[in-house]
């Protein structure tokens, strides 16, 4: 464990905590079809910074970084993604609106939620560099480079999984007080226009940011 070090903790925890598409997607989540949906959110979070994890120790992290066509393949797919939540989340905030006293849809379930952090993550470029670029700055050189790799890349998942399920008991324990329709139509509003942001967003992405 002599490759765990407290500044790659710390920069762990600040890559994280900055806001990016896999916390739009846990909150929106959480905020839909509360906890348990959101921590199934976060596994399926978990279980893509595993996938990268495996493509870095394959060298499959290095081809969308080397390769323009993978590149834009993923961004392309992920900013579809993210749009596309953004859209359902303004469908709801105007359906909302338009009929406050409308039954509450059935919460999406659990697989569902899974799939949505799974693919949010899968889908983005960043959590790739994350393993490309950041990993081998903290492998001291007498380390087995995979071994070592697996190991910051396991500390990485658990800080990850730790912050996510923070914020998503912290969002269920508030979910009852929004939970009345105009304020979860502006809630909806709000992420539909974060979602959707964050996809233009990793649409404009170029391989330099990277």
């Amino acid at each position: 464990m002599d490759v765990v070090t407290v500044p790659f903790v710390l920069t762990c925890l600040a890559i994280v905590v900055a806001p990016g598409p896999s916390l739009a997607v846990i909150v929106n989540r959480a905020l839909r079809s509360g906890r348990v949906a959101g921590y199934a959110t976060v596994a399926g979070n978990t279980t893509g910074l595993v996938f990268w994890a495996a493509a870095s120790a394959l060298g499959l992290t290095a081809l969308v970084r080397a390769s323009e066509v993978a590149f834009v393949v993923l961004k392309v797919v992920g900013a579809a993604y993210l749009c596309w939540l953004g859209f359902q989340s303004l469908r709801r905030s105007r359906v909302r609106s338009a009929q406050p006293d409308a039954p509450e849809a059935a919460p999406a379930g659990v697989f569902a939620a899974f799939r949505a952090g799974l693919i949010a993550n899968v889908s983005n470029p960043k959590a790739a560099a994350l393993y490309l670029a950041l990993l081998p700055q903290f492998i001291p050189a007498h380390s087995a480079v995979l071994g070592a790799t697996m190991t910051l890349a396991g500390v990485q998942m658990v800080i990850s999984a730790a912050w996510y399920s923070v914020v998503v008991t912290l969002v269920s324990a508030v979910r009852r007080l929004l939970s009345r329709p105009p304020v979860r139509a502006r809630l909806d509003q709000l992420s539909g226009v974060v979602l959707i942001g964050l996809g233009l967003r990793m649409a404009t992405l170029s391989r330099a940011a990277l």
